[in-house]
């Protein structure tokens, strides 16, 4: 349907179809040989999937990634259907202690609306992403993604065992030995997510505001490993109560 190939590493069951292997589901995909495998295995070390810059990835709804971005290079996330959230972390590729974090992106920039042309900073209150585009101009950088205990806690019984974004990262980076305790609620940039801060005190998670292929784009400013989450929650209006792809690009070199 969208032309760009879908992660067979995604993690994930949602509307009928896996998204853990490379079937034939409703957005196009491209089935990749044993051999052709390996060797896509080789080059994406410990990552689910490796992001050829100029070649957009679909990230399936409900599903996860992880991948490697080196220093210099464009991330492009797109809404193709608009009203997607993204979860967002990632790490110092060479250190994984040090990791994103939206307490130093607030502190620096003195903002807690963070989109063009602020820079996003690490628990070291390093450069990690200098955000270059951004077409919704809404994102949450209070910190924290769900959870299922979060969940349960929210709104009861119905959400035992229900897909989570904290399980999705865990999942996208198990390969590199890390888990759960490697990150926490401040490493989590909800991209495309709307909370509302009222004046009688109020914080809500409210209906999101990206049009139909809305992007942000990222430029890394240290190699990285990133996960992302296409955030299954349907428990509010996080995702506009329909959960959507999402697409992610590495965009070509600039001439």
């Amino acid at each position: 349907m969208f032309g760009p190939i879908v992660a067979s590493a995604l993690i994930g069951f949602f509307g009928g179809y896996h998204v853990g292997k490379c079937l034939r589901c409703r957005y196009s995909c491209r089935v990749v040989s044993p051999g052709n495998q390996r060797k896509a295995a080789a080059r994406m070390s410990r990552a689910t999937a490796e992001l050829t810059p100029g070649k957009p990835l679909t990230l399936a709804p409900a599903g996860t990634i992880s991948f490697e971005i080196e220093t210099g290079q464009r991330l492009r996330i797109t809404q193709p259907e608009g009203e997607q959230v993204a979860d967002l972390i990632s790490f110092n590729r060479d250190d994984v202690r040090e990791l994103l974090s939206m307490h130093s992106s607030r502190a620096v920039n003195l903002s807690w609306k963070l989109t063009v042309p602020h820079v996003l900073y690490s628990n070291r209150t390093r450069e990690m992403w200098q955000i270059e585009d951004d077409l919704t101009g809404e994102n949450y950088c209070g910190g924290g993604y769900c959870s299922e205990h979060l969940n349960v806690a929210r709104y009861g019984k119905q959400a035992e065992g229900a897909p989570n974004c904290q399980s999705n990262l865990e999942a996208a980076i198990r390969e590199y030995g890390l888990d759960r305790w490697n990150f926490n609620i401040d490493a989590c940039f909800n991209v495309f997510m709307t909370v509302a801060y009222d004046q009688n005190g109020v914080w809500e998670i409210r209906a999101p505001k990206g049009k139909p292929g809305d992007h942000l784009t990222m430029r890394a400013l240290m190699p990285q490993i990133v996960a992302i989450s296409n955030c299954p929650v349907l428990f509010n209006a996080c995702n506009g109560y329909r959960l959507k792809p999402l697409t992610l690009e590495i965009l070509p070199e600039r001439d």
